[in-house]
């Protein structure tokens, strides 16, 4: 990871090697890495920067539009738990 790097990938054997480096690093300067192992990846981040995500998470979802949104998915929801659905277009009792 280079010094003053806002984001990193790196593959979990380079993160094995330099982990209290790594640590150190984005505790210090709030950076990202990007941790993958084959098809698998997760994301490093300061308990800072996490905090500051969720407190900002936490303010977006009281405003009026994600209200409106939740409630347009819950509706979704409700209705697809209802039955079956039945694809446009398609004469009763066909299917593709």
């Amino acid at each position: 990871m280079s010094e003053g790097s806002g984001f990193t990938s790196m593959s979990i054997d380079q993160v094995q090697l330099q982990l209290s480096q790594l640590h150190k690093q984005i505790c210090r300067a709030k950076g990202r890495v990007e941790i993958r192992d084959g098809d698998n990846c997760c994301v490093l981040i300061s308990k800072e920067e996490l905090d500051a995500l969720e407190e900002a998470l936490e303010i977006l979802s009281n405003t009026a539009q994600v209200q409106k949104i939740a409630r347009t998915i819950a509706a979704l929801t409700h209705t697809v738990a209802q039955g079956p659905l039945i694809a446009a277009g398609a004469p009763d009792g066909e299917s593709n």
